[in-house]
Formats: C-alpha cells, sequence, structure tokens
C-alpha cells in the first residue's frame, strides 16, 4: 500500500512541477547584452538574466517553455489574429506584463542593455540605442512557424521577412524594455540572434547565438494541479475504505 501511495505521489508532482534543469518555465527574464573587455577591445556578449534574483546563463543556454492554455485548464487556448500590414496571421500570444504571465505559468521576456549603462565599472563609454536583432529563424514543427515580436502596432520582429527585414528590438543604454512574443503554431523555435551597440563612438556587434523556445498548447497549469491533487485524494479515499 505504501508503494502505491509514494508513486501516485510522484505522478502528481510531476504534473504540477514539470521542472527540468534546462528549461524555463516562468520568471522575469531579460536577453542581455553583457560587456566583454577582450584584448584592450570591447566586445558584445548575449546572455539571459532573470530580473528578479539575478541568475544569468549566458547563451545559447536553457529553452524558454509557453504553455497556452485556457484559464480554466479545459484545453489549448483560442488563438488571436495579429494584423501586419495587409496580412493577417491566427497565432497565440505571450502575456503582455509580469502579473498576466504568472497568472498564466509562462516566462516573461524582456530585453536588457542595464550593464552598458553602470556607470561604476564601465564609465559612460557606451552611448545611444543597442539593438537586438533576429538574424534568422529555424523552426521544427508541423504548422509555419511564424513568430513575430510587437507592442501595439509596432512590429519588430516578423520571421515571414528575410534578411535585414526581420528587424531590431531597439533599447537605450542603461535601460530595459519589453514587447509580446507570438506564435503561429506548436514546436520548437530557435531564434539566431545578435546585438549591436556604439561603445567610444565606434559601432560593436556581438557574434550570433542561439535562443531556444519551445511552444505547446497545453491545458492551464492551475487546472493541472487541481486535477493532480483530486485525483490523488480520490485514490487515497479508495484505499482507505474498509473491504
Amino acid at each position: 500500500m505504501k508503494l502505491i501511495l509514494l508513486t501516485l505521489t510522484t505522478v502528481a508532482l510531476a504534473i504540477v512541477s514539470p521542472a527540468a534543469a534546462q528549461t524555463i518555465y516562468t520568471g522575469h527574464w531579460d536577453i542581455s547584452a553583457h560587456p566583454h573587455p577582450h584584448d584592450e577591445e570591447m566586445e558584445l556578449e548575449v546572455g539571459l538574466h532573470n530580473h528578479d534574483t539575478g541568475v544569468e546563463y549566458e547563451l545559447p543556454g536553457p529553452q524558454f517553455h509557453f504553455g497556452f492554455g485556457n484559464s480554466d485548464g479545459t484545453g489549448p487556448a483560442p488563438k488571436a489574429n495579429l494584423a501586419i500590414g495587409t496580412n493577417n496571421y491566427s497565432v497565440w500570444i505571450s502575456a503582455h506584463d509580469e502579473d498576466a504571465a504568472d497568472l498564466l505559468n509562462q516566462p516573461f521576456i524582456g530585453f536588457s542593455a542595464e550593464e552598458l549603462g553602470s556607470a561604476e565599472e564601465l564609465g559612460t563609454n557606451w552611448t545611444g540605442d543597442v539593438t537586438f536583432t533576429l538574424s534568422s529563424l529555424l523552426y521544427t514543427g508541423s504548422g509555419a512557424g511564424n513568430l513575430f515580436l510587437f507592442e501595439g502596432e509596432d512590429v519588430f520582429w516578423n520571421s515571414t521577412l528575410t534578411g535585414a527585414n526581420r528587424g531590431v528590438f531597439t533599447v537605450g543604454v542603461g535601460q530595459h524594455a519589453h514587447g509580446e512574443f507570438a506564435f503561429s503554431d506548436e514546436g520548437l523555435y530557435t531564434l539566431t540572434l545578435e546585438v549591436s551597440g556604439n561603445y567610444n563612438g565606434s559601432p560593436v556587434t556581438s557574434s550570433t547565438t542561439t535562443l531556444n523556445i519551445n511552444v505547446v498548447p497545453e491545458p492551464g497549469s492551475g487546472a493541472l494541479l487541481l486535477a493532480g491533487m483530486a485525483a490523488l485524494a480520490g485514490l487515497r479515499r479508495r484505499i482507505r475504505r474498509p473491504v
């Protein structure tokens, strides 16, 4: 009997907390530009920074997991219509702020150039804007695999375009900002990124790196938690029932 209860408890925990060491499910994260002095020259690197805890990863690193489900846990969330120019795309859209992301159990992803504005470490040698460029996108899945980054009517990234037309997201030195991500289909999106800035009046561009985002239509995690707890309670009641 104890073995049965242990097994059921393990299953329930797997449902409510599917944490993998190299997968990010929640939290406020920034794709960040890092200064990197090298051989008396200044270079740029791209990393991931947790805005709340200070944890950082180099890229390529952990992948993000976006689950899109109804809040009542009945199944995948309906897609929204995203109008870009004369084209309309049926997409899932990420949470528009950190509170909404927490409720949906999604990561909240921004862009940061805050480290380039640290007067204590670097003085004021970084000036102007920092640009995060989507160089290319590799999609692994059964759909079209279109990705967009936008805010209101402003579209920053559009993977349906080619070359430099895919767009850039711009952040001021010492600042960080957010947009909303939109995905046309479930699957794995591998983004190739590079960052550019201006140091001592000269342009500096990072080498390209990749960021993985896994998009999954799934029931809401809160409902899964309740369902797992209810199932475990029911099984315990059945186990305790007199024979």
